[in-house]
């Protein structure tokens, strides 16, 4: 481990409480694996090349290879309409579901907003997640824009079920971990980790250390971010990556997945002509091309990054999310590849404190907000249904007024500024804001700034 890397992890330790991680560089032919911290901070037990970590959005590429491995056998084509294998593929613009292909679920241009609340509270099946779509409002037209969007690999994954009539955790295993060698487990609660080395989950308490937190165990999000691993499968995938998909698919296949589909914003200070390729960010780094991607998900961060010309890539696993060490590693590391100085940790870190303060400026609000009056009960209180998110219950209990949906449990308030929010008691909370509509209510979530109806059923 480098003097650089040696600091930058432990100021991230000191500000952000991350509580452990692995990380790989690799340059040709060698390889330099490094891990610290702790895969359990209640017991110290230490992370090691084999822990496994929730990969989270990382799991994106491994859907697109299966689409690349299904295209060099003539089964798919990016530029074919969903519906060709996948007709009853609906939404609620029946043009854009008419004219959809892969190359649009897989680059983020759908024009579907983003609707992640539900994802990890609705507990079905991949097929009927795909199925869903048809009554997930849009946030923008179709092919207007990027909108990130993890339900839409969701459907790309049912999709390649469709392809090969075999479900999406099968067609992983068989046509990408087994042949790589990789060590693989998903998110779900059928999945068995006893026996496993498994870095646990931890967020971050705000006051500079973390805690364990619980597993996303939704199988819905496979497609999207439901890929566990340790640091030699990654490994494996990285060097799989810089080898044009070799031995997965045919090179033209595989480089298909990295052409730029749709601009994207930048995600930092050195990035140039970032854009959207096919599970796989794309910008200039310093002058070379650069091939990326990030994961964040309940308890874990990941990044996976490449320069494929110069045969270098790195990839950075953490038991820890909602903190920004991962970006600060990866970008360490690149620089690193670069043979560049590495930017400064301090400021990165500031701003994460900042985002941090605004979210228990939230908190604040909301504790000093009361109990709804009995007035505003006689609207609140009942079950309320969407077709794409099932229901939530509002109900007085315990000398308070309550919403239950899924995994999500908090007490109604109403702000100072008369807002009624559901929040959660966390450094990161979720929420969920009501407003009164004819035959029900309108929600809005901490993910998607949009007001959706949900009409009362009891």
């Amino acid at each position: 481990m480098t003097e650089a890397e040696q600091n930058a992890i432990r100021e991230i330790q000191h500000v952000t409480g991350l509580a452990g991680g692995a990380y790989a560089v690799i340059e040709g032919g060698s390889t330099r694996t490094e891990c610290f911290g702790y895969a359990d901070m209640e017991t110290c037990r230490p992370v090691t090349e084999r822990s496994f970590f929730d990969i989270a959005s990382n799991s994106k590429a491994f859907t697109t290879m299966l689409g690349a491995i299904a295209s060099g056998e003539g089964r798919f084509d990016w530029d074919a309409p969903v519906r060709e294998q996948y007709p009853e593929f609906s939404m609620l613009d029946e043009y854009a579901a008419a004219h959809m292909t892969g190359r649009d679920l897989a680059c983020h241009r759908s024009g579907l907003a983003r609707h992640e609340f539900m994802r990890a509270r609705v507990y079905t099946s991949i097929a009927d997640m795909a199925r869903r779509t048809r009554y997930m409002e849009l946030s923008r037209g179709f092919r207007e824009s990027y909108e990130y969007n993890n339900h839409m690999f969701i459907v790309l994954g049912h999709v390649m079920e469709r392809v090969y009539g075999r479900p999406w955790r099968e067609l992983v295993l068989e046509r990408i971990a087994r042949p790589l060698g990789i060590e693989m487990r998903f998110r779900g609660r059928d999945c068995d980790f006893s026996g496993l080395d498994c870095a646990l989950p931890h967020r971050p308490d705000g006051k500079g250390g973390a805690y364990r937190c619980a597993y996303a165990d939704n199988v819905v999000a496979g497609p999207c971010g439901g890929i566990r691993t340790n640091l030699l499968g990654m490994i494996a995938w990285l060097r799989c990556l810089l080898d044009s998909g070799a031995p997965l698919c045919a090179a033209q296949a595989f480089q298909a997945l990295l052409v730029p589909n749709v601009p994207t914003e930048s995600e930092g200070g050195h990035e140039l002509l970032c854009s959207y390729a096919m599970g796989w960010r794309t910008s200039a780094y310093r002058g070379k091309r650069l091939v990326y991607h990030g994961g964040a998900i309940a308890g874990f961060q990941s990044h996976v990054a490449l320069f494929p010309e110069e045969n270098k890539g790195i990839v950075v696993l953490l038991n820890t999310s909602s903190t920004t060490g991962a970006a600060i590693l990866r970008d360490l590391l690149l620089d690193e590849l670069c043979g560049a100085a590495p930017e400064p940790v301090a400021p990165r870190l500031s701003a994460w404190r900042r985002s941090m303060a605004e979210n228990s400026a939230l908190l604040e609000k909301v504790h000093a907000g009361t109990m709804p009056d009995s007035e505003a009960c006689t609207w609140l209180c009942g079950t309320f249904f969407h077709p794409a998110y099932d229901d939530f219950t509002v109900a007085e209990r315990d000398g308070a007024v309550w919403l239950d949906y899924g995994n999500f449990h908090a007490p109604v308030r109403v702000t100072e500024d008369e807002e009624i929010i559901a929040c959660e008691e966390d450094p990161v909370p979720d929420y969920m804001k009501l407003r009164r509509m004819e035959g029900g209510l309108f929600v809005e979530t901490s993910d998607l700034a949009m007001w959706l109806p949900f009409r009362r059923v009891e």
